[in-house]
C-alpha cells in the first residue's frame, strides 16, 4: 500500500503542475491579447488623426471628376482607423 500512496502523491503534484502551468499559459496570452488590443487601439487612434494631413496633397493634386482608388483608399483607411481607434484613452494602467 505505501508504494500506491507514493503514485498518488506523485500524480497529484503532476496534476497541481500542470494546473499551474496552464494557468500562467493563460495569463501570459491574455497579457499579450490586451497588449496587443492597446497596441492597435494607439496605432488606430494616430493614424485616424493624422491620416487628414495626407489628404491635402491629394486634394492639390487633385482626384479628377470621379474618385480614384487612392481618394477612396485613403477614405477606407480614415474609416477603418477611425473605427479601431475609438475608444482609445491616455489611461497608462
Amino acid at each position: 500500500m505505501k508504494g500506491f500512496q507514493s503514485t498518488q502523491r506523485i500524480e497529484t503534484a503532476a496534476t497541481s503542475t500542470a494546473a499551474a502551468t496552464l494557468r500562467r499559459g493563460q495569463r501570459v496570452l491574455n497579457d499579450g491579447r490586451r497588449a496587443l488590443h492597446t497596441t492597435v487601439r494607439w496605432t488606430a487612434f494616430w493614424v485616424a488623426i493624422l491620416l487628414p494631413l495626407v489628404y491635402l496633397p491629394v486634394l492639390a493634386i487633385g482626384i479628377g471628376p470621379q474618385p480614384s482608388s487612392l481618394g477612396l483608399g485613403l477614405l477606407g483607411c480614415h474609416l477603418l482607423a477611425l473605427f479601431a481607434g475609438h475608444n482609445h484613452t491616455h489611461d497608462h494602467p
